[in-house]
């Protein structure tokens, strides 16, 4: 027993696999690769066979794998960039793609215009368009009409997006961008077959201005944004779907299903560039409804096992594929007939049993003793789309075999970019931890029946009262030398390995992404109100001396969800630590937010909801120093206007008595500046004359009091 553990152990050290004494941890013993040779060694060095492949059926692919392969850098596709020869990519299912530059000029209005080519797939859903990873709203126009994009409601940004389909490999033409280049860009020499591209075109901009526009990270170096989009990327054959037909690309559509994703890249030209021939449609078909299974969490309810992939082209293909394996638990398989498929991680009863009196030959163990785990549970790293679609870690899953409450913990981790859910996070990072360190392991060889494993992933041992039950293959079957004898490795599994029990599902952890590296806060002691027909705000001193706030305002009546563009931008003073609107109309309920925002661009989230200022329907001021004056033929009525912004005209009445209601309108509107000393001159016949003044703003709606009468004398 000692000698199987110490063999183990000599594969950790082989593998190099940081703070995870895996096979036979606590043992400790300082055993060379030599070892490895010996009669008994045999499961460890099946698993060694077994690291970094998938040409044979590998028992505890999501293992190796994340342990020994290689991960897929997902991080680095959001990103334009602007190279010689740019990293090409191809993508499935839901990804947030950047790309690379491959034209940039001005036009001779002075419009930036370049080239983003994202990808080698088909864009297959409305994108969502990010810039600087910022969401952005795109209007039927192709412009972006976010305010942080827009400089007083002015447009300065525009966007065209451009794909192929099945049945054209040539994506639309860039017409936009032919008209403002016709002799160096004309349609029918540069046609970007087989991509989606976008075009991006910054507007001319006054040259003091352009710093309020021009403040981004883009690939030229000039200030415009970083573009990327987020979209379902590519189509795949789904043997589920009558209406699809093998071989006609044209009826293929797009999915998230972890093993149609896989079947995509298997026999994609680009990808691992098999026969779609050499797939096993039928088990596929039976794995993808494993895949769309719902699986209810804390948050919500999903899918089993989903999957995006960005693969750029200078990656090993098959590192791609294991990382497709590792987001579904799944193991590479080959059918009698030598075709292709795979199995996810799904508890299933076994249907191949090992007997000691029949069939186990021999068998070596390993168990676990007191203190010998080095990581007492499992963290997986996993693409995050409610992080801006960077790598964050799941909440950690504890092995109950090892962990002890109140002390500390290690934990193994391990990166799945291929996985957006952090419910499947944690679902992977259990099945990891349980099989990375169960309570024990087992070598049984075994006779010709063995052979049968190589299709399996679960087993049944029937040996002693200590090793019986479900076992998970761990390491290829080996076959001896005469052909006699098969050998394989194996640990204990339950029907609970793929799923959460009651608590073992923890809340997302806060995000840790680099769009909210900064640490911003909303403005505090916000006091809203109306004063002099427009709405006003004070706020308490900013934390830090380079910290903007930024106000907007809405009528609550021209609100919508999609309104964003709508809002009207107020006037802040940060020294006064006061901000102000413009008029606003009379009697209408208002919405206000506010956020905080640095130089460098980073900001909070707005306020939401909106603070919700309701109608007032507040006096305009009325004008003072009403006077009349007699004169001869004449009389002559002064008056100040009202210091008020919501102002706009005031109107003159007169009657030959003391009685308003009989009054007539003799001035029109008479505008004039606010606060300003106005002079009306009445020419009239000889007589006593009574006076009016009404101000008004613009819409009329309201008005001052009625000034009561006063007397002229036109002698």
């Amino acid at each position: 027993m000692a000698k199987v553990g110490k063999i183990l152990l000599a594969v950790v050290q082989i593998g190099a696999i940081i703070a995870l004494n895996y096979f036979a941890p606590g043992l400790g013993a300082a055993i060379t690769g030599a070892a490895i040779g010996s009669a008994s060694a045999t499961f460890a060095a099946s698993i060694i066979v077994a690291v970094g492949t998938v040409a044979i059926a590998l028992g505890g692919a999501l293992l190796s794998q994340a342990l020994f392969g290689r991960s897929l850098d997902m991080g680095r596709q959001k990103i334009n960039v602007r190279l010689e020869e740019a990293t090409r990519w191809i993508c499935a299912g839901p990804v947030l793609q950047g790309g690379a530059c491959v034209f940039a000029e001005v036009d001779s209005g002075g419009n930036l215009w370049w080239i983003i080519v994202h990808c080698d797939s088909i864009l297959t859903s409305t994108p969502a368009y990010y810039l600087d990873n910022n969401l952005v709203t795109v209007n039927a126009s192709n412009d972006v009409t976010t305010s942080d994009f827009t400089d007083d409601g002015k447009i300065y940004w525009k966007i065209w997006t451009h794909t192929y389909t099945e049945s054209d490999p040539v994506p639309s033409a860039a017409t936009e961008l032919a008209a403002a280049f016709p002799s160096k860009w004309p349609t029918v020499s540069h046609m970007l077959v087989g991509t989606t591209y976008s075009v991006m075109r910054g507007r001319a901009i006054k040259l003091r201005n352009r710093y309020k526009v021009y403040k981004w990270r883009g690939p030229l170096g000039l200030g415009e944004p970083n573009l990327a989009i987020f979209a379902d990327w590519s189509n795949m054959y789904d043997p589920r779907d009558e209406t699809q037909t093998l071989g006609d690309r044209t009826t293929y559509k797009p999915s998230r299903n972890l093993a149609l994703i896989w079947a995509w890249w298997r026999t994609h030209p680009f990808g691992r560039k098999k026969s779609e021939s050499d797939v096993n449609w039928d088990i596929i078909a039976t794995e993808a409804d494993i895949c769309d299974e719902s699986v209810v969490g804390i948050e919500s309810t999903q899918a089993r096992y989903e999957c995006a992939v960005a693969a750029p082209d200078n990656t090993d293909r098959v590192t791609v594929e294991n990382n497709i394996l590792l987001a579904g638990d799944a193991q590479l398989m080959f059918d009698d007939d030598g075709k292709t498929y795979i199995d996810v991680g799904d508890y299933e009863a076994p249907t191949l049993s090992f007997g000691r009196n029949r069939d186990i030959i021999t068998m070596a163990s390993v168990e676990a003793q007191d203190g010998e785990s080095e990581t007492q549970g499992v963290i997986v790293r996993y693409t995050d789309h409610n992080a801006n679609y960077t790598m964050q870690p799941s909440a950690p899953w504890y092995n109950p075999n090892y962990y002890v409450s109140g002390e500390g913990v290690t934990f193994l981790k391990i990166d799945i970019p291929t996985c957006f859910n952090h419910n499947q996070a944690m679902r992977l990072a259990k099945s990891v931890g349980l099989r990375s360190q169960p309570t024990h392991k087992i070598g049984p060889t075994v006779g010709l029946r063995g052979i049968r494993a190589l299709q399996e992933r679960i087993v049944d041992i029937v040996y002693d009262n200590q090793f019986a039950g479900d076992y998970e293959i761990m390491s290829p079957v080996e076959v001896d030398e005469s052909g006699m004898f098969c050998t394989l490795g194996l640990v204990p599994i339950d029907a609970s390995r793929f799923d959460l029990l009651t608590g073992e599902e923890l809340p997302r952890p806060a995000s840790s992404s680099s769009a909210g590296s900064v640490s911003l806060s909303l403005p505090t002691g916000v006091t809203i109100g109306y004063n002099n027909g427009r709405i006003e705000a004070s706020f308490d001193s900013p934390p830090r001396e380079d910290i903007l706030y930024e106000f907007q305002y809405i009528a609550q009546a021209d609100w919508t969800d999609t309104s964003a563009d709508q809002w009207a931008d107020m006037s802040v003073d940060m020294d006064t630590l006061f901000a102000y609107s413009g008029a606003v109309d009379s009697g209408v309920a208002q919405y206000i937010r506010w956020r905080t925002v640095t130089p460098g661009g980073a900001s909070t989230a707005w306020y939401d909801p909106p603070y919700s200022l309701g109608a007032v329907v507040p006096t305009l001021s009325s004008p003072t120093n009403f006077a009349a004056s007699d004169g001869t033929g004449e009389v002559v009525i002064t008056w100040r206007n009202p210091n008020d912004v919501r102002f706009d005209h005031v109107i003159i009445y007169r009657f030959t008595s003391d009685t308003f209601g009989s009054a007539t309108d003799i001035s029109g509107d008479i505008t004039g500046a606010l606060g300003a000393n106005e002079t009306y001159t009445d020419t009239v016949a000889a007589g006593t004359y009574y006076y009016w003044l009404i101000a008004y703003n613009s819409d009329e709606s309201i008005s001052s009091a009625t000034i009561g009468s006063i007397t002229g004398t036109s002698s």
